[in-house]
């Protein structure tokens, strides 16, 4: 069967990790365009000690019908490995890595960013360095590791999106970049103290007292985050604050925008467009960036900061012209 570029996605070398079973069948794409295969599907990975891994130009590809069940088993591994406390830091940062790159890949795909695919890459090791910095690391993923599967994916994706506001609105310093990436990495780390059957019921059917329950899990966060000494102010403010908006009608303080932490009113956009594009609405239909940020504007009444709203929505018109130039072209 021949194989055709639109029908592929290009994933990262760190979704596969030797001697684990692949989740789906895995190609190559010869300089002449054609795709050949290089792993089966269940096969053990062995796709590192093949020649044309060692060439750090070589691509790797799933098909786009088996793209998603590739991120799930990834994200599914990374949950179990990142428990396991046999497994070495770094080995968990690389499996980070590989879950940051195909959050990175899924957003292109969902036409959120147009970009090169070494533009892409830069994005993602920018949040990978902005979390390997932290001297106490191992701490750092001990507490992260009990996040949910799911969560870990939404984080790394509320990253890059944050990120691509920041350049948006001109926000250059790096220092200032790395807290925000990091607070929108780590936003929902509260998360882990909530009962699992509490996050998988229906919103529409908690209780007064379960919706409380829920909304403590910034606090929580700060809590958990507090024990970490190289976590900054500005990181912990994110946590706390990102379930803030502009009206004042947020949680946990129902704080208005002029006392919300700058850097929290960037994750908080990004985060509630993350939760758009990825969470299916009542009709169980998942929303595309341009109806995401309609559904901001015209369903909730826009309650967040401006610039980083309007940074995030020229993001996304920008998409949205490139790819209908593409189209034309």
């Amino acid at each position: 069967m021949k194989l055709n570029e639109q029908e592929m996605v290009r994933v990262s070398k760190e979704l596969f990790t030797d001697g684990l079973p692949l989740a789906s069948e895995v190609y190559t794409r010869l300089p002449s365009g054609q795709f050949i295969l290089v792993g089966r599907k269940d096969d053990k990975s062995n796709l590192s000690a093949l020649h044309l891994m060692k060439d750090d130009q070589s691509e790797l590809y799933v098909s786009s019908e088996d793209y998603s069940k590739v991120v799930k088993h990834n994200v599914s591994l990374i949950e179990k490995t990142l428990k396991n406390e046999s497994v070495s830091p770094l080995l968990k940062m690389n499996l980070l890595k590989g879950v940051a790159e195909s959050a990175m890949s899924d957003i292109v795909k969902k036409e959120v960013f147009v970009g090169s695919y070494e533009r892409c890459k830069q994005v993602v090791s920018f949040v990978q360095e902005s979390v390997a910095q932290l001297k106490n690391f191992e701490k750092f993923i001990d507490v992260f590791s009990k996040m949910p599967g799911d969560q870990v994916s939404h984080s790394l994706a509320t990253s890059i999106v944050s990120l691509m506001i920041c350049e948006r609105m001109d926000i250059t310093m790096k220092s200032t970049i790395e807290k925000i990436v990091m607070g929108a990495f780590l936003h929902d780390i509260g998360l882990k103290e909530i009962p699992r059957e509490l996050l998988e019921k229906p919103r529409l059917q908690w209780t007064e007292e379960e919706l409380h329950y829920y909304e403590s899990h910034t606090l929580r966060g700060v809590e958990i985050l507090r024990d970490i000494k190289e976590i900054p102010s500005d990181v912990l403010s994110i946590v706390l604050e990102h379930h803030e908006n502009a009206l004042g009608l947020g949680y946990p303080r129902r704080i208005r925008d002029i006392k919300i932490n700058p850097l929290a009113r960037i994750v908080a956009v990004a985060e509630c467009f993350v939760e758009l594009i990825y969470d299916s609405n009542k009709e169980n239909i998942r929303r595309t960036p341009e109806e995401a940020i309609s559904y901001i504007e015209n369903v909730m009444g826009q309650p967040f900061n401006k610039p980083a709203f309007l940074a995030l929505k020229n993001v996304i018109h920008t998409t949205h012209m490139q790819k209908k130039l593409r189209a034309v072209g």
